[in-house]
């Protein structure tokens, strides 16, 4: 594994576990068994590991809902299921410890990976709930706009700190709850 590459896996690997506001840079040189010279000559600041790091996500995220969003053999229902699964998985993945550090000590970052997301919801969401609609699973008279918009705001639950602290629940459970009152709402049958 080239160099580059291999910093970019470990750092992955430490911030989306611990943060990257607790990752130190010696410590990445000292599991990485390289120079801190070597480090920085591919990536000039933490900062800008951290930009690597979202991108990595962001493609490997992007590259999945392409795979199962073009799966012929899965009827709506089963990508709804297979993104949803997916989903959960990143996010059991990525701590809020991270999540934190994006929003408060590069807010810039923050910003940007929110937009990348918004963005994949559009893309990638609007694409699944629209077979939905096609297939008839999910209801014509509502506009997919209005559904995405709603979906995109209840997925900011997992993401901030404030509602998994106030929820008392770890966000993998509050993205698998709310997605449930999404898909199947409130109202008992």
């Amino acid at each position: 594994m080239k160099v580059k590459a291999r910093i970019l896996n470990i750092a992955k690997q430490k911030f989306l576990k611990y943060g990257f506001y607790k990752v130190s840079m010696d410590s990445l040189v000292k599991e990485l068994r390289t120079s801190k010279s070597s480090l920085y000559n591919h990536y000039a600041s933490k900062e800008d590991l951290v930009k690597a790091v979202i991108e990595s996500l962001n493609l490997e995220i992007n590259s999945k809902l392409e795979k199962i969003l073009s799966d012929d053999r899965l009827s709506f229902k089963g990508k709804l299921i297979a993104v949803s699964e997916f989903t959960k998985d990143i996010l059991v993945s990525v701590s809020e410890d991270f999540l934190r550090d994006l929003q408060i000590n590069t807010p810039e970052i923050w910003e940007y990976y929110q937009k990348t997301r918004m963005e994949r919801i559009n893309k990638y969401y609007r694409s699944l709930f629209e077979l939905g609609a096609k297939e008839g699973k999910v209801r014509n008279d509502i506009s997919i706009d209005l559904i995405l918009a709603v979906y995109l705001n209840l997925m900011e639950l997992p993401l901030k700190s404030e509602h998994i602290s106030f929820l008392n629940m770890q966000n993998q459970n509050v993205y698998e709850d709310t997605t449930e009152v999404f898909l199947n709402g409130i109202i008992t049958s």
